[in-house]
């Protein structure tokens, strides 16, 4: 199948997501005779016009470009989505590009210069389908689990096909075929031996403990997975849904329809958004994903030598004065 010259990728189920991508590269390669030429940009940090430049020069390296553009819901302005959906109009020969997103859509403009059929919604799974998904993967490695051990994944597990997937399979290396995957088993090796992450972060900033949350920060950081701006990110995805969930609630429905409006069915998450929201209220959250912006601004500014200490401000500003900071930029420094 000929690979799209651009199509939209939206939703936050990232495991079906990945799979799309994945088949796009493969239809690049059997097109172009060649894998394709690979990049990842991020659409807060790389501009239109350079994209496009990317995007119209040829590869030096292969015969196709594949360009993965996240976080497309930040274009914004009128000259920017013009110009993008010029492109789309008038697209390069032998390049695709894909505009991801983890909410449901980018802006109308683009959408509909796109047209219908080029974006793709991934939709979190229902819990229905989630627990299909579970037995259904452990059935398929030759393994049974019990009722219990099946809602104790979807409890500490992240609501996507690609967080189910890493951890049911590491979990199952240690059954043989035939055997049986209990509760106890899930609670011993996923939830004592999960890698701390930026929701993980989240939900101890969440509690409001301010030195659990700084001991969480320092394992990331000590494990170097990412970067600060990609755990600062996770965490400001993490708050502009609870202000999402504010929002709703505002308007006057209750706390069940929020959260099924929102697809957050885990007990488990919905027992730490309701503790963020108690923490934080709306005009506080607010604040805080400003100071956030605002902070990551700094990191990109400063470079990694300032990591840790804006981090760690962040940090304190969330579960410790629940408020944002003066950011004091030192002597010379250039701010953005």
């Amino acid at each position: 199948m000929p690979p799209p010259t651009v199509e939209i990728l939206a939703g936050p189920e990232t495991g079906r997501r990945n799979d799309r991508i994945a088949q796009i590269r493969k239809d690049c390669a059997e097109a172009w005779g060649a894998p394709p030429e690979e990049h990842r940009l991020y659409a807060f940090e790389t501009g239109v016009q350079e994209l496009l430049g990317l995007l119209r020069n040829g590869s030096l390296f292969s015969e196709g470009k594949l360009v993965l553009l996240f976080g497309a819901e930040a274009i914004k302005g009128k000259a920017d989505l013009a110009s993008l959906a010029q492109y789309f109009r008038s697209p390069a020969e032998k390049t695709t590009l894909l505009l991801i997103t983890e909410s449901y859509g980018i802006d109308t403009y683009l959408e509909d210069a796109a047209g219908k059929d080029r974006k793709k919604i991934f939709w979190e799974l229902g819990a229905d389908e989630k627990d299909r998904w579970v037995r259904d993967y452990f059935r398929r490695e030759g393994l049974e689990i019990e009722p219990e051990a099946v809602e104790a994944i979807l409890e500490l597990v992240e609501n996507n096909t690609e967080a189910l997937r890493l951890e049911c399979s590491r979990l199952a290396l240690f059954f043989p075929r035939g055997g049986t995957v209990s509760a106890d088993a899930v609670e011993s090796y996923i939830a004592h031996n999960r890698d701390e992450d930026a929701f993980s972060l989240f939900d101890r900033l969440a509690s409001g403990d301010l030195e659990r949350s700084l001991e969480t920060l320092g394992a990331i950081l000590v494990s170097r997975e990412g970067t600060g701006i990609g755990l600062l990110g996770g965490l400001l995805w993490s708050f502009r849904r609870l202000r999402a969930l504010e929002e709703v609630l505002a308007e006057g429905r209750t706390w069940e329809q929020a959260t099924r409006l929102h697809r957050i069915s885990s007990r488990k998450l919905q027992a730490v958004y309701d503790s963020a929201r108690r923490l934080w209220p709306r005009a506080v959250c607010e604040s805080l994903i400003a100071f956030g912006v605002e902070t990551d601004a700094q990191l990109r500014a400063l470079g990694s030598g300032y990591e840790r200490l804006l981090l760690e401000l962040f940090v304190y500003a969330c579960a410790g004065k629940k408020g944002p900071l003066p950011l004091a930029v030192p002597d010379g420094e250039r701010r953005l």
